[in-house]
């Protein structure tokens, strides 16, 4: 079989291919970027010289393996306050393994609904009127069969067509929960896919682009419990890894450890490493 005509796969070896698709498409049908700050003339010049396949086209990508998107939204979801971290660049194409754990979006008037596998994110320089940073615009991106026929046939990803009054407040709070954790080498560890002559990916892919596809990852699992047990002592069979929730806490340091410092603790994953990871309950994230 010709590698020319293998069918694409949602997998990070084709995402360089799958992004450059999609950029055409969009380019072809003149979509243009999310609105960026109504008062920053920054936003109105870029809005006006780029379409979003432009933006799309050049978007570093990022591949979130299925431990790591659960262990985000998770901290999404019930952390209130984890540290906001700068992203790692003004624009990024992000796709999560399996899609977001979450209720499929139903916001569409012809009662269509459709999961989120990918985010394209821009991010706006300057501040609001509070004096904040402004929070990163997001386009999103779907592999649900609905969608994908009315993009680029044979493309197993689609642009997703918002209607306007739509927020996805939680979708950004994922993407910054990502962030965190990406920083956390303890926690996770990024590393380049590696092609076999079965992805059948073109040629021209391999020597550049697929290089620089980032994949996020769950590092090995060190917490183990269940381990030797003691003589007389029973022992107890794991059949799942499960979240502990990151938190704050007062950290001693200094001399003598006299002096205190809040310190964000971030989750982790605790259970034997080749056991599977089940969330507590199901995570419900789209409010708007």
């Amino acid at each position: 079989m010709s590698r020319h005509k293998s069918r694409p796969k949602l997998t990070p070896v084709w995402l360089p291919y799958i992004r450059e698709k999609l950029a055409d498409w969009e380019s072809e049908h003149g979509l243009t970027l999310t609105p960026g700050p109504k008062d920053t003339t920054a936003s109105k010049m870029l809005a006006a010289t780029w379409n979003g396949g432009d933006s799309l086209r050049v978007a570093p990508i990022w591949w979130v393996s299925r431990d790591m998107t659960m262990l985000a939204t998770d901290t999404a979801a019930h952390d209130d306050a984890f540290p906001v971290v700068d992203p790692p660049s003004d624009t990024g194409f992000i796709v999560f393994e399996g899609g977001i754990p979450a209720k499929p979006l139903d916001c569409f008037p012809d009662g269509s609904t459709c999961t989120v596998d990918a985010v394209k994110w821009t991010v706006y320089k300057g501040l609001n009127s509070h004096g904040k940073p402004y929070p990163p615009a997001v386009e999103i991106y779907t592999r649900e069969p609905a969608f994908t026929r009315r993009c680029v046939p044979g493309l197993p990803l689609a642009y997703v067509l918002l209607p306007p009054d739509v927020g996805l407040p939680m979708v950004v709070r994922i993407l910054r929960a990502v962030w965190a954790l990406s920083a956390q080498p303890g926690i996770s560890q990024t590393r380049a896919p590696r092609t076999t002559p079965l992805d059948r990916v073109p040629a021209r892919y391999e020597r550049t682009e697929i290089p620089r596809v980032k994949m996020l990852v769950l590092r090995e699992n060190l917490h183990r419990p269940g381990g030797k047990a003691e003589p007389g002592e029973a022992t107890r069979e794991w059949t799942h890894r499960w979240i502990v929730r990151g938190f704050w806490r007062e950290q001693p340091y200094g001399k003598d450890h006299a002096l205190r410092r809040r310190q964000w603790i971030p989750p982790y994953v605790k259970g034997p490493a080749d056991k599977p990871l089940i969330a507590k309950e199901t995570v419900r994230i789209w409010r708007r």
